[in-house]
């Protein structure tokens, strides 16, 4: 499956959607947040976040999690004070944004099973 990554930003909702599919690995979490800052594809005060893995297969190892911490503590001025829901069906992938949690970059992470209890967690 080829890599891929689609994203938009609902403006009722506040609420950005990233979508990846395919191989994902460090690399290219780094890369995507890059190409999406720079195309300003979300307004400046936007702090709810969902990145749906559903069709994706993180290649990340565990012992990289502070280098994911890290995307979003070098972001802080757009990431500070976060909420990022992660809709996750794997049970292997479900560990990273625990740990990810656990580095406190001043983001909240939490994986979800279904995009409907991502909103209602982010609503809160």
């Amino acid at each position: 499956m080829d890599k891929k990554v689609n994203c938009y930003y609902d403006q009722e909702k506040g609420i950005f959607y990233k979508k990846l599919s395919g191989d994902i690995y460090l690399g290219d979490l780094i890369t995507s947040w890059e190409s999406i800052i720079h195309a300003k594809l979300f307004p400046d005060h936007t702090k709810q976040f969902i990145i749906d893995y559903r069709e994706a297969r993180l290649r990340v190892d565990p012992d990289r999690v502070k280098d994911i911490a890290n995307i979003y503590k070098e972001r802080n001025h757009i990431f500070s004070k976060a909420k990022v829901a992660l809709i996750m069906q794997k049970p292997e992938q479900v560990i990273m944004p625990i740990l990810v949690n656990e580095e406190q970059c001043g983001v909240e992470f939490k994986p979800f099973y279904t995009e409907e209890a991502a909103v209602e967690w982010l609503n809160r």
